[in-house]
């Protein structure tokens, strides 16, 4: 984490409050003890930040803080220890996660709190004023299982990679028909197939058996996935947002997705019946990159086939990089990165897909 990155996360969270303090309408006191917990691993640069902001969001007598920390081998415990000194009033436990993986950390947390009702947050991401208590607000709603808000995806640094990352993570060609990670409109609240940094009842974990450890990643659209198979619905809650920042450069990219797409197969091995049509369009443009290019060896037709399918993808890259930079700016340095950005989003996330799906 850059300096970059943490006065991004402090300015982003200044203006957040500013722009919604006044939008979060009174709602009734409720009686439940909710429990955050935040998967941490060497955040000593941010995880005040998300301390502070998380401080405030519940009434701090049925409220505690449980960050479930890798081994961090910087200063992050130094700096909680900080934070509670500073705020005694804030119940803020540390756990630790030997294993250093983020499934583990939430059903460490999970299996530790008092809360009835569990948030999940992340060390990178910024609730808006109200997002706690909002959630718990919805999870009374009848057979409601897990609540979330969107999320504002916003640039890790000041830089045009960074924010041309962030703009692409947020656009449906780069990252499909997500409704939790897309800037549109819809109703206050819907059901969905999947929210991240959500709100549920810690019965429901103890029914589910937790989250699956055997995921390293995409761990939550198997556990909400699980909720929905069960009867529950996922609810998204539009009346907040949690700001949540991208990775800065093209190789944190690529190891991201490349991640993402490996764990998303092997959810799908457990679970053939979660897939949608957004997580196969991109290993179905890998896979037909691959065999157009092999046929084209032996049947010329092949190589007209794939020189179409390649210049349909740049002409649609552009027209989305177009709207990008008439919307956000960035002139044509931000136009010109947008397509090399989509291509290292779907190249990474449809072949780690195809190796997940593919071997043992």
């Amino acid at each position: 984490m850059t300096t970059d990155t943490l006065n991004a996360a402090t300015l982003i969270s200044a203006d957040s409050s500013a722009q919604s303090i006044e939008s979060v309408a009174p709602f009734a006191v409720r009686k439940e003890f909710v429990s955050v917990v935040i998967p941490c691993f060497n955040e000593e640069r941010f995880i005040k930040q998300v301390l502070a902001n998380l401080a405030d969001q519940y009434d701090e007598d049925r409220y505690e803080i449980i960050v479930v920390d890798g081994m961090s081998t910087d200063d992050t415990r130094t700096v909680i220890e900080s934070f509670k000194q500073e705020r005694p009033e804030i119940s803020v436990r540390v756990l630790d996660n030997p294993s250093r993986h983020i499934p583990a950390a939430l059903n460490i947390g999970t299996s530790a709190a008092r809360g009835e009702i569990i948030a999940r947050m992340d060390a990178h991401a910024v609730p808006s004023p109200g997002y706690v208590r909002r959630c718990v607000e919805t999870l009374g709603q009848e057979r409601c299982g897990v609540v979330g808000m969107p999320c504002r995806v916003r640039p890790s640094a000041n830089t045009l990679m960074s924010k041309a990352i962030a703009s692409a993570v947020s656009h449906p060609f780069g990252i499909g028909d997500a409704k939790y990670r897309l800037n549109s409109q819809g109703p206050a609240i819907e059901s969905v197939d999947t929210v991240a940094f959500a709100c549920f009842k810690k019965s429901l974990w103890t029914e589910l058996k937790g989250f699956s450890e055997s995921l390293l990643t995409n761990e939550d659209y198997d556990f909400n996935y699980r909720v929905r198979s069960s009867g529950y619905d996922v609810k998204l809650n539009r009346s907040g947002f949690c700001d949540y920042f991208a990775r800065a450069t093209l190789s944190g990219l690529k190891t991201q997705y490349s991640r993402y797409g490996f764990w998303k197969a092997r959810m799908v091995r457990l679970h053939p019946s979660s897939i949608k049509l957004r997580h196969l369009v991109a290993p179905a443009f890998v896979l037909s990159l691959i065999v157009l290019a092999l046929l084209g060896i032996m049947w010329w037709p092949a190589l007209v086939l794939l020189a179409v399918e390649i210049s349909s993808y740049i002409l649609v890259s552009l027209i989305c990089a177009g709207k990008i930079t008439r919307a956000n700016g960035g002139g044509l340095r931000m136009f010109l990165l947008m397509p090399l950005v989509f291509l290292t989003i779907h190249l990474s996330w449809g072949s780690h897909f195809l190796v997940g799906l593919l071997t043992k």
